[in-house]
C-alpha cells in the first residue's frame, strides 16, 4: 500500500469579538484579542499581527465592522509592516457614510518572517470620531 505525501498546512487568524467599541486611529493597527485555529503561522493578539513561518502564496482575509456616522470615512489595508509603509497589492478596503462590515481577500507572496496586520490607513470625519467593534483576520497557504 501506497501512502500519499500529504503537506503540512499553514493557516492562522485573529478576531475581534469582545464588541468593546474602539476608535478608528489613522496610522494604527485594528486591534485583537483573540486567536484563532494555527499551523505554521503566530497569531499575535499582543502585536495584532499573524506571523508567517512558511514562504509561498497566501489567501489573506481582513474584515471589520465599522461603525459610522453621516460624513464619516474610513480606509483600510492588508500591511506587512507596522507603520503602513508596506500595503499588498489590491488590499485597499473602505467604508463610506454608513455603519458596516466591509473586507478584502487577496492573494500574495509572502516570505517566512512577514507579518499581517490590517492597518487604518485614513479616516475622515468632520465630527467625531468613526468607531470600530469587530474585526477578523486570516491567512491560510494556497500554495507553496
Amino acid at each position: 500500500m501506497r501512502t500519499r505525501n500529504i503537506k503540512p498546512d499553514s493557516y492562522g487568524s485573529l478576531y475581534k469579538q469582545d464588541g468593546v467599541i474602539l476608535p478608528v486611529v489613522s496610522g494604527d493597527l485594528v486591534d485583537f484579542d483573540i486567536a484563532g485555529p494555527f499551523q505554521n503561522t503566530r497569531p499575535d493578539v499582543a502585536a495584532n499581527r499573524i506571523s508567517v513561518f512558511k514562504s509561498g502564496v497566501y489567501q489573506i482575509t481582513a474584515d471589520v465592522s465599522v461603525l459610522l456616522d453621516d460624513g464619516q470615512s474610513v480606509l483600510f489595508n492588508i500591511n506587512l509592516c507596522e507603520n503602513g509603509s508596506l500595503p499588498l497589492t489590491g488590499s485597499y478596503f473602505d467604508a463610506l457614510d454608513i455603519s458596516t462590515i466591509t473586507g478584502k481577500t487577496v492573494q500574495a507572496y509572502l516570505n517566512v518572517g512577514d507579518q499581517v496586520g490590517i492597518y487604518m490607513a485614513d479616516i475622515f470625519s468632520p465630527v467625531g470620531r468613526p468607531r470600530y467593534n469587530r474585526a477578523s483576520l486570516t491567512v491560510h497557504l494556497l500554495d507553496s
